[in-house]
């Protein structure tokens, strides 16, 4: 089964609204990293998604098994599963080996995760509770929603979508859904690790971005290009702090380390971020604009090939 690129191609002469959709993949990322931690941190939910990220490769690379574990009744059985190793585990999100020996150490006592001679795994029992289930439903929902946002703005084609040339299924796709929404948020995190050094730096500095741009109204969100300095909002450090769930000390750390970089700034009352230098347009200057609009082509080719988007368009089509 081919996927095919829902994206129209920068390549071929079209003008994506690149600003508009790096804002809205921004508010979609953050989302996404919110209902995965809970009442917790940043810290934890993407630790996790790069263990079930390992744990699902096999599934995630066969479309045949993809398409069988994709509803929330059919969960991949532990045969599928691989094990990853701390050392990798740190290694893979540029994080302090002790830190994540400590933090897997706490999932594992909670049951979120478990210790095997091969490495860690996400549990089957943790895949079913209550609050996976509920935070995987939302995180289908938050996909979806994002799907029909990025179609509003016109950087959608429906042509591509291929509705009977795709898997159909008796109840939403969500285990599936998630996993895809993994894959996309790992790429981004992995982008922003290039940019910035390491991933809570870049988490910290995204959270900064959304926050300054809370009290825009919708001509400002329309603007291809960084909004000016004057129509943005600066946020406090203590309010940046309670916005990614990590003590003051820690984010003061981070933000010292960005403003050093230049991808953010001190003015009255708080702190911008620089975006215009992490959201760099240029194809050619790598990541950034260019590169997150790739990352969404994979996204969304995999959801149609997989029967995600026609699964909610049929819906669409039945509710209007």
């Amino acid at each position: 089964m081919e996927a095919s690129h829902p994206f129209p191609s920068a390549s071929a002469g079209q003008n994506p609204p690149w600003w508009r959709v790096g804002r809205a993949s921004i508010g979609f990322l953050l989302d996404i990293m919110t209902l995965g931690r809970g009442t917790g941190d940043v810290i934890d939910p993407l630790i996790l998604s790069v263990v079930l990220e390992a744990n699902l490769a096999p599934i995630n690379q066969d479309p045949e098994l993809s398409a069988r574990y994709a509803t929330l009744e059919s969960m991949p059985p532990e045969a599928l599963r691989r094990p990853v190793t701390i050392n990798a585990l740190a290694a893979s999100i540029q994080l302090p080996y002790e830190t994540v020996r400590r933090r897997c150490a706490r999932l594992i006592e909670s049951g979120a995760l478990v210790s095997t001679p091969r490495g860690v795994c996400v549990p089957g029992l943790a895949l079913n509770s209550p609050f996976y289930l509920v935070t995987a439903t939302a995180r289908y929902e938050r996909l979806k929603a994002f799907y029909f946002e990025l179609k509003a703005l016109g950087a959608l084609e429906s042509a591509a979508l291929r509705p009977n040339d795709v898997p159909s299924y008796p109840s939403a796709p969500i285990r599936v859904a998630n996993r895809l929404v993994s894959e996309y948020v790992l790429r981004v995190v992995e982008t922003v690790m290039r940019e910035v050094g390491d991933p809570i730096s870049g988490l910290i500095l995204m959270e900064m971005g959304r926050a300054n741009a809370a009290q825009l109204d919708a001509i400002d969100l329309q603007v291809e290009g960084p909004i000016p300095d004057h129509r943005r909002v600066p946020i406090s450090m203590l309010a940046l702090s309670r916005h990614v769930g990590l003590p003051a000390e820690t984010v003061r750390r981070h933000v010292k380390k960005l403003e050093a970089e230049g991808l953010c700034r001190v003015v009255k009352r708080g702190r911008l971020a620089a975006v215009e230098k992490l959201m760099r347009e240029a194809p050619e200057a790598g990541g950034g604009l260019a590169e997150n609009f790739q990352n969404l082509q994979r996204l969304f080719a995999r959801c149609a090939s997989l029967g995600i988007l026609a699964h909610w368009e049929a819906e669409a089509r039945s509710v209007g």
